[in-house]
């Protein structure tokens, strides 16, 4: 019956550890919608604005006279606003994780506490000195 209850408690360890890493990566892979869209939509529009500037641009004027700051400013908002969304996408990462780590010490920090064994020196106890 010993060995029963020992794997009871190693299967509850496992399953706990499980739980937890399930748990773990639920949080790493979390994802923000507003960040995905503004992910996507910065590179997608700002690529094809980009190249629509430029086509336009080069349909107008030959190449030598073409006005490289419009295609070049449009590519580099569409970086900005995609960075913005990984910025995002990891804020709301970051986040799950605190809020795992503190669901994790708070649950650790109401385990009973084990009785620790009181340290008496004998001879500071006796009348001896």
């Amino acid at each position: 019956m010993l060995g029963n209850v020992d794997r009871g408690h190693t299967s509850f360890a496992f399953d706990y550890l499980n739980l937890m890493e399930d748990q773990i990566t639920a949080a790493e892979n979390a994802k923000s919608i507003s960040g995905e869209i503004c992910k996507w939509s910065g590179a997608v529009f700002g690529i094809l604005l980009g190249l629509g500037f430029f086509w336009a641009e080069a349909q107008k004027n030959d190449l030598k006279t073409l006005p490289w700051w419009k295609p070049i400013s449009v590519l580099i908002a569409g970086a900005a606003i995609s960075a913005h969304g990984n910025n995002a996408i990891n804020n709301k990462r970051t986040t799950e994780l605190t809020a795992l780590l503190v669901r994790s010490t708070n649950s650790a920090s109401e385990l009973p506490k084990q009785a620790t064994p009181e340290y008496s020196d004998l001879l500071e106890d006796s009348d001896n000195k």
